[in-house]
Protein backbone atom coordinates (compact mmCIF):
# COMPACT_ATOMS: atom_id res chain seq x y z
CA UNK A 1 0.00 0.00 0.00
CA UNK A 2 1.29 3.45 -0.90
CA UNK A 3 2.32 5.42 2.17
CA UNK A 4 0.21 8.56 2.66
CA UNK A 5 1.85 11.54 0.97
CA UNK A 6 0.13 14.14 3.11
CA UNK A 7 3.10 15.97 4.57
CA UNK A 8 4.07 18.23 1.72
CA UNK A 9 7.06 20.59 1.85
CA UNK A 10 4.60 23.48 2.06
CA UNK A 11 2.91 21.98 5.08
CA UNK A 12 6.24 21.34 6.74
CA UNK A 13 7.31 24.92 6.06
CA UNK A 14 4.20 26.09 7.86
CA UNK A 15 5.06 23.78 10.74
CA UNK A 16 8.42 25.52 10.98
CA UNK A 17 6.62 28.67 11.97
CA UNK A 18 7.94 30.72 9.08
CA UNK A 19 6.52 34.22 9.13
CA UNK A 20 3.98 34.77 6.37
CA UNK A 21 4.82 38.43 6.34
CA UNK A 22 8.48 37.53 5.89
CA UNK A 23 7.55 35.24 3.01
CA UNK A 24 5.57 38.06 1.45
CA UNK A 25 8.49 40.46 1.82
CA UNK A 26 10.86 37.94 0.27
CA UNK A 27 8.44 37.40 -2.62
CA UNK A 28 8.50 41.13 -3.35
CA UNK A 29 12.29 41.10 -3.71
CA UNK A 30 13.63 40.45 -7.20
CA UNK A 31 15.12 36.93 -7.48
CA UNK A 32 18.92 36.72 -7.66
CA UNK A 33 20.58 35.75 -10.96
CA UNK A 34 21.35 32.24 -9.72
CA UNK A 35 17.60 31.55 -9.34
CA UNK A 36 17.31 31.09 -13.10
CA UNK A 37 20.27 28.70 -13.06
CA UNK A 38 18.66 26.72 -10.25
CA UNK A 39 15.34 26.54 -12.09
CA UNK A 40 17.11 25.30 -15.22
CA UNK A 41 19.06 22.72 -13.25
CA UNK A 42 15.90 21.27 -11.70
CA UNK A 43 14.54 20.67 -15.21
CA UNK A 44 17.46 18.37 -16.07
CA UNK A 45 16.02 14.85 -16.23
CA UNK A 46 19.32 12.97 -15.83
CA UNK A 47 19.79 12.90 -12.06
CA UNK A 48 23.58 12.63 -12.16
CA UNK A 49 23.84 15.59 -14.54
CA UNK A 50 21.37 17.57 -12.42
CA UNK A 51 23.33 16.87 -9.24
CA UNK A 52 26.57 17.94 -10.89
CA UNK A 53 25.00 21.23 -12.04
CA UNK A 54 23.49 21.89 -8.59
CA UNK A 55 26.87 21.36 -6.97
CA UNK A 56 28.42 23.80 -9.44
CA UNK A 57 25.81 26.43 -8.59
CA UNK A 58 26.36 25.91 -4.86
CA UNK A 59 30.13 26.35 -5.27
CA UNK A 60 29.69 29.40 -7.51
CA UNK A 61 27.35 31.22 -5.12
CA UNK A 62 28.46 30.35 -1.56
CA UNK A 63 26.85 33.51 -0.12
CA UNK A 64 23.62 33.30 -2.11
CA UNK A 65 20.43 34.23 -0.26
CA UNK A 66 18.83 31.16 -1.89
CA UNK A 67 21.66 28.91 -0.70
CA UNK A 68 19.23 26.90 1.43
CA UNK A 69 16.99 26.36 -1.59
CA UNK A 70 19.98 25.15 -3.59
CA UNK A 71 20.97 22.75 -0.83
CA UNK A 72 17.37 21.53 -0.55
CA UNK A 73 17.34 20.86 -4.30
CA UNK A 74 20.47 18.77 -3.89
CA UNK A 75 18.79 16.85 -1.07
CA UNK A 76 15.77 16.11 -3.25
CA UNK A 77 17.93 15.03 -6.16
CA UNK A 78 20.06 12.55 -4.20
CA UNK A 79 16.91 11.27 -2.51
CA UNK A 80 15.28 10.68 -5.86
CA UNK A 81 18.25 8.57 -6.91
CA UNK A 82 17.90 6.17 -3.96
CA UNK A 83 15.81 3.03 -4.53
CA UNK A 84 15.72 1.71 -0.94
CA UNK A 85 15.03 3.34 2.39
CA UNK A 86 18.52 2.49 3.61
CA UNK A 87 20.18 4.22 0.62
CA UNK A 88 17.79 7.14 0.95
CA UNK A 89 18.70 7.78 4.59
CA UNK A 90 22.43 7.54 3.89
CA UNK A 91 22.18 10.00 0.98
CA UNK A 92 20.06 12.42 2.99
CA UNK A 93 22.34 12.44 6.02
CA UNK A 94 25.40 13.10 3.87
CA UNK A 95 23.77 16.23 2.47
CA UNK A 96 22.49 17.40 5.85
CA UNK A 97 25.80 16.87 7.69
CA UNK A 98 27.66 18.91 5.05
CA UNK A 99 25.22 21.83 5.23
CA UNK A 100 25.66 25.04 7.16
CA UNK A 101 24.45 24.76 10.72
CA UNK A 102 21.62 27.24 10.22
CA UNK A 103 20.25 25.21 7.27
CA UNK A 104 20.15 21.79 8.89
CA UNK A 105 16.82 22.08 10.68
CA UNK A 106 15.02 23.02 7.46
CA UNK A 107 16.77 20.23 5.56
CA UNK A 108 15.68 17.71 8.18
CA UNK A 109 12.05 18.67 7.71
CA UNK A 110 12.45 18.32 3.95
CA UNK A 111 14.13 14.94 4.39
CA UNK A 112 11.24 13.81 6.58
CA UNK A 113 8.64 14.80 4.00
CA UNK A 114 10.51 12.79 1.36
CA UNK A 115 10.08 9.63 3.45
CA UNK A 116 6.34 9.83 2.72
CA UNK A 117 6.40 11.15 -0.87
CA UNK A 118 9.29 9.12 -2.35
CA UNK A 119 8.45 7.13 -5.48
CA UNK A 120 9.49 3.91 -3.70
CA UNK A 121 7.71 4.74 -0.45
CA UNK A 122 5.28 1.83 -0.88
CA UNK A 123 8.22 -0.54 -0.47
CA UNK A 124 9.60 1.06 2.70
CA UNK A 125 9.30 -0.71 6.02
CA UNK A 126 6.66 1.18 8.00
CA UNK A 127 8.45 0.60 11.29
CA UNK A 128 11.71 1.80 9.73
CA UNK A 129 9.99 4.99 8.54
CA UNK A 130 8.73 5.63 12.07
CA UNK A 131 12.25 5.11 13.43
CA UNK A 132 13.71 7.46 10.79
CA UNK A 133 11.20 10.20 11.62
CA UNK A 134 12.03 9.83 15.31
CA UNK A 135 15.76 10.08 14.54
CA UNK A 136 15.26 13.27 12.55
CA UNK A 137 13.13 14.73 15.32
CA UNK A 138 15.78 13.89 17.95
CA UNK A 139 18.52 15.49 15.88
CA UNK A 140 16.41 18.58 15.24
CA UNK A 141 15.61 19.00 18.93
CA UNK A 142 19.34 18.82 19.71
CA UNK A 143 19.86 21.68 17.25
CA UNK A 144 17.27 23.77 19.11
CA UNK A 145 19.40 23.53 22.24
CA UNK A 146 22.67 24.25 20.42
CA UNK A 147 23.84 27.83 21.20
CA UNK A 148 25.58 28.13 17.83
CA UNK A 149 22.37 27.24 15.99
CA UNK A 150 20.25 29.51 18.19
CA UNK A 151 22.56 32.43 17.44
CA UNK A 152 21.67 32.16 13.74
CA UNK A 153 18.03 33.09 14.50
CA UNK A 154 17.33 36.85 14.67
CA UNK A 155 17.02 37.80 18.32
CA UNK A 156 13.63 39.46 17.94
CA UNK A 157 12.15 36.21 16.56
CA UNK A 158 14.26 33.73 18.50
CA UNK A 159 11.90 32.68 21.29
CA UNK A 160 8.82 32.40 19.05
CA UNK A 161 10.76 30.53 16.37
CA UNK A 162 12.22 28.00 18.81
CA UNK A 163 8.86 27.37 20.46
CA UNK A 164 7.18 26.84 17.09
CA UNK A 165 9.96 24.64 15.74
CA UNK A 166 9.61 22.28 18.68
CA UNK A 167 6.40 21.01 17.08
CA UNK A 168 7.76 20.82 13.51
CA UNK A 169 8.00 17.00 13.47
CA UNK A 170 4.83 16.11 15.36
CA UNK A 171 2.62 15.75 12.30
CA UNK A 172 5.20 13.47 10.70
CA UNK A 173 5.32 11.43 13.89
CA UNK A 174 1.53 11.11 13.94
CA UNK A 175 1.50 10.09 10.29
CA UNK A 176 4.16 7.44 10.87
CA UNK A 177 2.25 6.04 13.86
CA UNK A 178 -0.92 5.84 11.76
CA UNK A 179 0.95 3.91 9.08
CA UNK A 180 2.01 1.43 11.76
CA UNK A 181 -1.55 0.97 13.02
CA UNK A 182 -0.99 3.02 16.19
CA UNK A 183 -4.04 5.30 15.95
CA UNK A 184 -4.14 6.03 19.68
CA UNK A 185 -0.46 7.07 19.68
CA UNK A 186 -1.14 9.33 16.68
CA UNK A 187 -4.16 10.87 18.43
CA UNK A 188 -2.17 11.54 21.60
CA UNK A 189 0.49 13.37 19.56
CA UNK A 190 -2.13 15.39 17.68
CA UNK A 191 -4.00 16.41 20.83
CA UNK A 192 -0.77 17.67 22.35
CA UNK A 193 0.26 19.35 19.10
CA UNK A 194 -2.98 21.33 18.94
CA UNK A 195 -2.09 23.12 22.18
CA UNK A 196 0.87 24.87 20.56
CA UNK A 197 1.03 23.98 16.86
CA UNK A 198 -0.82 25.34 13.85
CA UNK A 199 -4.16 23.64 13.20
CA UNK A 200 -3.51 23.18 9.48
CA UNK A 201 -5.49 21.08 6.94
CA UNK A 202 -2.82 18.40 7.31
CA UNK A 203 -3.42 18.33 11.06
CA UNK A 204 -7.19 17.99 10.64
CA UNK A 205 -6.80 15.25 8.03
CA UNK A 206 -4.52 13.23 10.32
CA UNK A 207 -6.94 13.81 13.17
CA UNK A 208 -9.78 12.48 11.02
CA UNK A 209 -7.76 9.38 10.13
CA UNK A 210 -6.98 8.75 13.78
CA UNK A 211 -10.63 9.03 14.82
CA UNK A 212 -11.70 6.80 11.91
CA UNK A 213 -9.25 4.07 12.91
CA UNK A 214 -10.62 4.28 16.46
CA UNK A 215 -14.23 4.05 15.17
CA UNK A 216 -15.03 7.53 16.47
CA UNK A 217 -16.85 8.52 13.32
CA UNK A 218 -18.66 11.65 14.55
CA UNK A 219 -15.35 13.20 15.58
CA UNK A 220 -13.75 11.99 12.34
CA UNK A 221 -16.49 13.76 10.36
CA UNK A 222 -15.80 17.10 12.05
CA UNK A 223 -12.05 16.74 11.54
CA UNK A 224 -12.35 15.86 7.85
CA UNK A 225 -14.79 18.74 7.31
CA UNK A 226 -12.25 21.08 8.91
CA UNK A 227 -9.54 19.73 6.60
CA UNK A 228 -11.76 20.19 3.56
CA UNK A 229 -12.91 23.76 4.26
CA UNK A 230 -9.40 24.79 5.29
CA UNK A 231 -7.93 24.01 1.90
CA UNK A 232 -7.56 20.24 1.47
CA UNK A 233 -10.16 19.23 -1.16
CA UNK A 234 -8.91 15.63 -1.03
CA UNK A 235 -10.34 15.36 2.50
CA UNK A 236 -13.88 15.92 1.16
CA UNK A 237 -14.25 12.25 0.16
CA UNK A 238 -13.20 11.17 3.67
CA UNK A 239 -15.67 13.65 5.18
CA UNK A 240 -18.43 12.26 2.98
CA UNK A 241 -17.62 8.67 4.00
CA UNK A 242 -17.68 9.65 7.68
CA UNK A 243 -20.98 11.50 7.16
CA UNK A 244 -22.56 8.35 5.69
CA UNK A 245 -21.38 6.29 8.67
CA UNK A 246 -22.89 8.82 11.10
CA UNK A 247 -26.15 9.58 9.25
CA UNK A 248 -26.72 6.39 7.26
CA UNK A 249 -26.68 8.14 3.87
CA UNK A 250 -25.03 11.05 2.07
CA UNK A 251 -28.25 13.08 2.01
CA UNK A 252 -27.55 16.56 3.35
CA UNK A 253 -23.77 16.29 3.12
CA UNK A 254 -23.38 18.80 0.29
CA UNK A 255 -25.47 21.39 2.12
CA UNK A 256 -23.48 20.86 5.31
CA UNK A 257 -20.18 21.28 3.50
CA UNK A 258 -21.32 24.38 1.60
CA UNK A 259 -22.59 26.00 4.80
CA UNK A 260 -19.17 25.51 6.39
CA UNK A 261 -17.34 26.77 3.31
CA UNK A 262 -19.28 30.02 3.27
CA UNK A 263 -19.66 30.74 6.98
CA UNK A 264 -17.37 33.17 8.78
CA UNK A 265 -15.14 31.15 11.16
CA UNK A 266 -15.27 33.81 13.91
CA UNK A 267 -17.61 36.46 15.31
CA UNK A 268 -16.49 40.05 14.63
CA UNK A 269 -17.03 42.46 17.52
CA UNK A 270 -19.78 45.10 17.30
CA UNK A 271 -18.75 48.26 15.48
CA UNK A 272 -17.96 51.30 17.60
CA UNK A 273 -17.94 54.56 15.67
CA UNK A 274 -15.04 56.94 16.38
CA UNK A 275 -15.88 59.91 18.55
CA UNK A 276 -16.36 63.16 16.61
CA UNK A 277 -16.24 61.31 13.29
CA UNK A 278 -15.29 63.76 10.52
CA UNK A 279 -16.70 61.94 7.51
CA UNK A 280 -13.62 59.85 6.73
CA UNK A 281 -14.14 56.43 5.10
CA UNK A 282 -11.10 54.18 5.11
CA UNK A 283 -10.30 52.23 1.93
CA UNK A 284 -9.04 48.66 2.50
CA UNK A 285 -7.64 46.89 -0.58
CA UNK A 286 -6.90 43.16 -0.71
CA UNK A 287 -4.90 41.46 -3.46
CA UNK A 288 -5.88 37.81 -3.34
CA UNK A 289 -6.15 34.65 -5.42
CA UNK A 290 -8.55 31.73 -5.48
CA UNK A 291 -5.56 29.35 -5.80
CA UNK A 292 -3.66 30.92 -2.88
CA UNK A 293 -3.90 28.91 0.41
CA UNK A 294 -2.42 31.69 2.62
CA UNK A 295 -5.10 34.04 1.24
CA UNK A 296 -7.84 32.19 3.12
CA UNK A 297 -7.24 34.02 6.40
CA UNK A 298 -7.10 37.38 4.61
CA UNK A 299 -10.28 36.66 2.61
CA UNK A 300 -12.25 35.67 5.72
CA UNK A 301 -10.77 38.61 7.64
CA UNK A 302 -12.09 40.94 4.93
CA UNK A 303 -15.47 39.18 5.10
CA UNK A 304 -15.40 39.99 8.81
CA UNK A 305 -14.60 43.63 8.05
CA UNK A 306 -17.56 43.78 5.65
CA UNK A 307 -19.84 42.29 8.30
CA UNK A 308 -18.53 44.44 11.14
CA UNK A 309 -18.02 47.93 9.66
CA UNK A 310 -20.71 50.11 8.06
CA UNK A 311 -19.82 50.96 4.46
CA UNK A 312 -19.78 54.69 5.23
CA UNK A 313 -16.82 54.06 7.55
CA UNK A 314 -14.94 51.33 5.67
CA UNK A 315 -14.90 50.61 1.93
CA UNK A 316 -13.57 47.24 0.70
CA UNK A 317 -12.00 46.37 -2.67
CA UNK A 318 -10.65 42.93 -3.60
CA UNK A 319 -8.42 42.33 -6.63
CA UNK A 320 -7.94 38.79 -7.93
CA UNK A 321 -4.51 37.92 -9.29
CA UNK A 322 -3.09 34.76 -10.91
CA UNK A 323 -0.83 33.98 -7.94
CA UNK A 324 0.34 31.27 -7.68
CA UNK A 325 -1.90 30.00 -10.49
CA UNK A 326 -4.67 31.13 -12.79
CA UNK A 327 -7.59 32.99 -11.20
CA UNK A 328 -10.75 33.28 -13.33
CA UNK A 329 -11.72 36.58 -11.66
CA UNK A 330 -8.62 38.48 -12.79
CA UNK A 331 -9.08 41.24 -15.36
CA UNK A 332 -7.33 44.34 -16.76
CA UNK A 333 -8.41 46.44 -13.77
CA UNK A 334 -6.85 44.09 -11.21
CA UNK A 335 -3.65 44.02 -13.26
CA UNK A 336 -3.58 47.84 -13.43
CA UNK A 337 -3.96 48.14 -9.68
CA UNK A 338 -1.34 45.43 -9.14
CA UNK A 339 1.11 47.43 -11.24
CA UNK A 340 0.17 50.66 -9.43
CA UNK A 341 1.28 49.24 -6.07
CA UNK A 342 3.93 46.90 -7.56
CA UNK A 343 2.29 43.90 -5.89
CA UNK A 344 3.99 40.55 -6.56
CA UNK A 345 2.56 38.30 -3.84
CA UNK A 346 -0.75 37.38 -2.30
CA UNK A 347 -2.23 38.11 0.12
CA UNK A 348 -1.22 41.77 0.06
CA UNK A 349 -3.32 44.26 2.02
CA UNK A 350 -3.03 48.03 1.73
CA UNK A 351 -5.01 50.35 3.98
CA UNK A 352 -5.81 53.81 2.66
CA UNK A 353 -3.24 53.46 -0.11
CA UNK A 354 -0.16 54.07 2.01
CA UNK A 355 -0.27 51.62 4.93
CA UNK A 356 0.47 47.91 4.40
CA UNK A 357 -1.13 45.38 6.75
CA UNK A 358 0.33 41.93 7.22
CA UNK A 359 -1.59 38.73 7.71
CA UNK A 360 -2.26 35.44 6.03
CA UNK A 361 -2.64 31.73 6.60
CA UNK A 362 -5.41 29.19 6.79
CA UNK A 363 -8.97 29.43 8.05
CA UNK A 364 -7.86 29.08 11.68
CA UNK A 365 -5.83 32.30 11.38
CA UNK A 366 -8.83 34.36 10.20
CA UNK A 367 -9.73 35.98 13.51
CA UNK A 368 -6.15 36.94 14.34
CA UNK A 369 -5.77 38.38 10.85
CA UNK A 370 -9.03 40.33 11.23
CA UNK A 371 -7.78 41.82 14.51
CA UNK A 372 -4.49 42.78 12.87
CA UNK A 373 -6.29 44.67 10.11
CA UNK A 374 -8.68 46.24 12.60
CA UNK A 375 -5.74 47.60 14.61
CA UNK A 376 -4.55 49.42 11.48
CA UNK A 377 -7.97 50.66 10.34
CA UNK A 378 -9.44 52.04 13.57
CA UNK A 379 -6.89 54.80 14.24
CA UNK A 380 -7.22 56.10 10.67
CA UNK A 381 -11.01 56.21 10.75
CA UNK A 382 -11.17 59.14 13.11
CA UNK A 383 -8.85 61.36 11.07
CA UNK A 384 -9.89 64.43 9.10
CA UNK A 385 -10.41 64.35 5.34
CA UNK A 386 -9.86 67.20 2.86
CA UNK A 387 -12.73 66.13 0.59
CA UNK A 388 -16.28 64.80 0.97
CA UNK A 389 -17.68 62.49 -1.72
CA UNK A 390 -21.21 61.68 -2.86
CA UNK A 391 -22.24 59.51 -5.80
CA UNK A 392 -25.12 57.74 -7.51
CA UNK A 393 -24.98 54.85 -9.97
CA UNK A 394 -27.48 53.38 -12.44
CA UNK A 395 -27.54 50.50 -14.90
CA UNK A 396 -29.23 51.14 -18.24
CA UNK A 397 -28.83 49.33 -21.60
CA UNK A 398 -25.77 47.34 -20.47
CA UNK A 399 -24.04 50.50 -19.28
CA UNK A 400 -23.39 51.60 -15.72
CA UNK A 401 -23.27 55.36 -15.25
CA UNK A 402 -21.72 56.76 -12.07
CA UNK A 403 -22.31 60.43 -11.20
CA UNK A 404 -19.93 61.85 -8.59
CA UNK A 405 -19.86 64.97 -6.44
CA UNK A 406 -16.79 66.24 -4.60
CA UNK A 407 -16.72 69.02 -2.02
CA UNK A 408 -13.48 70.40 -3.50
CA UNK A 409 -10.70 69.70 -5.97
CA UNK A 410 -7.65 68.26 -4.23
CA UNK A 411 -4.46 69.21 -6.07
CA UNK A 412 -2.17 66.34 -7.03
CA UNK A 413 -4.82 63.65 -6.54
CA UNK A 414 -6.40 60.97 -8.73
CA UNK A 415 -10.19 60.69 -8.73
CA UNK A 416 -10.95 56.98 -9.19
CA UNK A 417 -14.21 55.14 -9.84
CA UNK A 418 -14.40 51.34 -9.44
CA UNK A 419 -17.09 48.91 -10.58
CA UNK A 420 -17.50 46.12 -8.02
CA UNK A 421 -19.47 42.88 -7.92
CA UNK A 422 -20.63 42.18 -4.37
CA UNK A 423 -20.34 38.38 -4.51
CA UNK A 424 -18.93 35.94 -7.06
CA UNK A 425 -19.36 32.23 -6.43
CA UNK A 426 -16.39 30.08 -7.43
CA UNK A 427 -14.78 27.16 -5.63
CA UNK A 428 -11.03 27.67 -6.00
CA UNK A 429 -8.25 25.42 -4.79
CA UNK A 430 -7.98 27.23 -1.44
CA UNK A 431 -11.57 26.36 -0.51
CA UNK A 432 -13.06 29.87 -0.60
CA UNK A 433 -16.45 29.71 -2.36
CA UNK A 434 -18.00 33.18 -2.00
CA UNK A 435 -15.65 35.94 -3.13
CA UNK A 436 -16.73 39.40 -1.93
CA UNK A 437 -16.31 42.89 -3.42
CA UNK A 438 -14.69 41.60 -6.63
CA UNK A 439 -13.25 44.46 -8.68
CA UNK A 440 -14.50 44.38 -12.28
CA UNK A 441 -13.35 47.69 -13.75
CA UNK A 442 -11.65 50.92 -12.75
CA UNK A 443 -11.48 54.37 -14.33
CA UNK A 444 -9.98 57.75 -13.45
CA UNK A 445 -12.00 60.92 -13.94
CA UNK A 446 -10.74 64.48 -14.28
CA UNK A 447 -10.56 66.30 -10.90
CA UNK A 448 -13.60 68.52 -10.55
CA UNK A 449 -16.46 69.12 -8.16
CA UNK A 450 -18.66 66.91 -10.39
CA UNK A 451 -17.82 64.05 -12.69
CA UNK A 452 -19.52 61.27 -14.61
CA UNK A 453 -18.16 57.98 -15.89
CA UNK A 454 -19.75 55.10 -17.80
CA UNK A 455 -18.79 51.42 -17.78
CA UNK A 456 -19.86 49.43 -20.84
CA UNK A 457 -20.37 45.92 -19.46
CA UNK A 458 -20.15 43.91 -22.74
CA UNK A 459 -16.94 45.77 -23.65
CA UNK A 460 -15.56 45.05 -20.20
CA UNK A 461 -16.30 41.34 -20.56
CA UNK A 462 -14.59 41.21 -23.97
CA UNK A 463 -11.55 43.04 -22.58
CA UNK A 464 -11.34 40.56 -19.70
CA UNK A 465 -11.45 37.57 -22.06
CA UNK A 466 -8.70 39.14 -24.19
CA UNK A 467 -6.62 39.88 -21.08
CA UNK A 468 -6.85 36.28 -19.89
CA UNK A 469 -6.04 34.93 -23.35
CA UNK A 470 -2.98 37.17 -23.63
CA UNK A 471 -1.83 36.24 -20.13
CA UNK A 472 -2.17 32.56 -20.99
CA UNK A 473 0.25 32.79 -23.91
CA UNK A 474 3.19 33.13 -21.55
CA UNK A 475 1.87 32.01 -18.17
CA UNK A 476 1.65 28.33 -19.10
CA UNK A 477 5.40 28.33 -19.63
CA UNK A 478 6.16 29.68 -16.16
CA UNK A 479 7.33 27.40 -13.37
CA UNK A 480 4.54 25.97 -11.16
CA UNK A 481 1.89 28.03 -12.94
CA UNK A 482 -0.44 25.15 -13.69
CA UNK A 483 -2.08 23.87 -16.87
CA UNK A 484 -2.07 25.71 -20.21
CA UNK A 485 -4.92 28.02 -21.14
CA UNK A 486 -6.70 25.40 -23.26
CA UNK A 487 -7.38 23.30 -20.16
CA UNK A 488 -8.33 26.04 -17.70
CA UNK A 489 -11.68 25.11 -16.16
CA UNK A 490 -13.46 28.39 -16.76
CA UNK A 491 -13.36 32.15 -17.00
CA UNK A 492 -15.66 34.46 -15.05
CA UNK A 493 -15.75 37.49 -17.28
CA UNK A 494 -19.56 37.63 -17.18
CA UNK A 495 -20.67 40.38 -14.78
CA UNK A 496 -23.76 39.86 -12.63
CA UNK A 497 -25.86 42.93 -13.52
CA UNK A 498 -28.02 42.68 -10.40
CA UNK A 499 -25.20 42.64 -7.84
CA UNK A 500 -23.10 45.73 -8.57
CA UNK A 501 -21.76 48.63 -6.55
CA UNK A 502 -19.58 51.62 -7.42
CA UNK A 503 -16.71 52.86 -5.28
CA UNK A 504 -15.34 56.38 -5.64
CA UNK A 505 -12.10 57.42 -3.95
CA UNK A 506 -9.60 60.27 -4.08
CA UNK A 507 -5.91 59.29 -3.84
CA UNK A 508 -2.74 61.36 -3.72
CA UNK A 509 -0.52 60.77 -6.75
CA UNK A 510 2.79 60.93 -4.88
CA UNK A 511 2.17 59.39 -1.45
CA UNK A 512 -0.71 57.15 -2.61
CA UNK A 513 -2.59 58.21 0.53
CA UNK A 514 -6.35 57.85 0.08
CA UNK A 515 -8.10 61.02 1.24
CA UNK A 516 -11.61 59.61 1.27
CA UNK A 517 -13.85 56.93 -0.25
CA UNK A 518 -17.54 56.40 -0.93
CA UNK A 519 -19.60 53.38 -2.00
CA UNK A 520 -23.05 53.29 -3.63
CA UNK A 521 -25.35 50.57 -4.99
CA UNK A 522 -25.90 50.41 -8.74
CA UNK A 523 -29.65 50.78 -9.21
Amino acid sequence: MQLPSILTPTALALCLGLSLSAQTQQARTAPPPEQAELNAAMNITDLNARLKELQRIMAAYPESRIFREIKSSILRTVSQSADTLEKLLVAQKEVISSAKLQDRFSLMTTATSILFSHSKAANFSKSAVLEAVQDYKNSAMQLLSNPDFISTIPENRREASINTNKTAFELSMANAHLMNGNAQSALTILEEYKKTGQASPVFYNLLGQSYTNLNRHSEALEAFLDASVNGMPAATASAKAAYEKVHGSEAGFTDRLKALQTSLPFHPPPFKAPENWQGKAVLAELFTGSECPPCVAADFAFDGLIESYPAKHLVILEYHLPIPRYDPMMNPATKARQDYYKVSSTPTVIIDGATPASGGGGRAASEATFNRYKDVIDPIMGSATPVAIRASAKLSDQTVTVNCEFSKVVEGADYNVVLVQRVQEFAGYNGIVHHKMVVRDIATVAPNTTASITFNLPNNEKATDAHIAEWGKTAADLRRIGPPATSWPMTISKINRSDLQAVVFVQDKESKQVHNAFIVDVK
